[in-house]
């Protein structure tokens, strides 16, 4: 299942430059009023360009380097959300769920009304301590915040989140939220799908499946449902179908061994 977790902080522009820039004020250093620098260092804008390095270092994969990096950020700036944010990020990516959740806290506790914070978390919770009742409820508080945009992703976290429940009709309301917000978006489709499918409505399932797949790109997890839609109505050559693309696009993933053991 993959989450969206929507954050401006991954986006973030790589920032080159020195430790820490300067801040330049100007100070009367005599009585008739001739005006003399004085230069102090300027630590919140060293920490935003350690945090933004260090992000960029953990989409790259280099993850020494992003630990270091955020490190630094978080010397510089101990009270930013943003830095907390993204040393959880980085926690969570090497799997120090513990640390991680600390750190989602502390982001939280510095802004409690950050939207972006709260669905991240949400999803965290979701995907790797699979808290799921939790997990929807800091969904719904981002989505409480007038200055969100992404309500249409929280909606669609919250609906598979809590498909893994089995609160099939919770789930399909959150879905139908989804795409009330934006009708763009694809997964709501698969989740209904998915729902469908897990209920025993394998006609209603393989209608939603196939309007999931006029709009968006196969993806291991539609193709293996495709296949047991298939299978469940007894249609053999959607199960060829979807059997042979699901092995051909993705051969070495967990769906496929799935199907060839389904298969075998």
């Amino acid at each position: 299942m993959k989450i969206a977790a929507v954050t401006s902080l991954l986006t973030l522009t790589l920032l080159m430059g020195c430790e820490t820039t300067q801040r330049t004020n100007t100070s009367h250093a005599t009585n008739d009023r001739v005006e003399v620098e004085s230069r102090e260092p300027d630590f919140a804008a060293a920490a935003e360009k350690r945090l933004a390095l260090g992000l960029g270092y953990v989409k790259r994969g280099l993850l020494e380097r992003a630990k270091k990096n955020l490190l630094k950020a978080a010397e510089y700036a101990p009270d930013s959300g943003d830095v907390m944010y993204g040393l959880a990020y980085y926690y969570q990516t090497v799997l120090e769920l513990e640390t991680a959740e600390s750190y989602y806290k502390k982001a939280i506790k510095l802004s409690p009304n950050n939207p972006d914070y709260l669905n991240a978390y949400g999803a965290f919770l979701c995907t790797s301590k699979k808290d799921y009742t939790n997990a929807v409820k800091f969904f719904l508080k981002a989505v409480e915040k007038p200055e969100y945009t992404a309500v249409a992703e929280s909606y669609e976290n919250a609906g598979f989140c809590t498909l893994e429940t089995r609160d099939f009709e919770t789930a399909g309301l959150y879905f139908q939220k989804a795409m009330t917000f934006n009708p763009r978006l694809t997964r709501p489709l698969y989740g209904l799908a998915l729902m469908s499918f897990e209920e025993g409505q394998y006609n209603r399932a393989e209608t939603y499946l196939l309007r999931f797949e006029g709009k968006s790109k196969p993806t291991a997890d539609s193709l293996l449902l495709g296949y047991k839609i298939g299978r469940r109505l007894n249609d053999r050559f959607s199960m060829e179908s979807y059997g042979e693309k699901l092995t051909q696009l993705f051969p070495n993933t967990e769906q496929a061994r799935i199907y060839r053991r389904m298969n075998g």
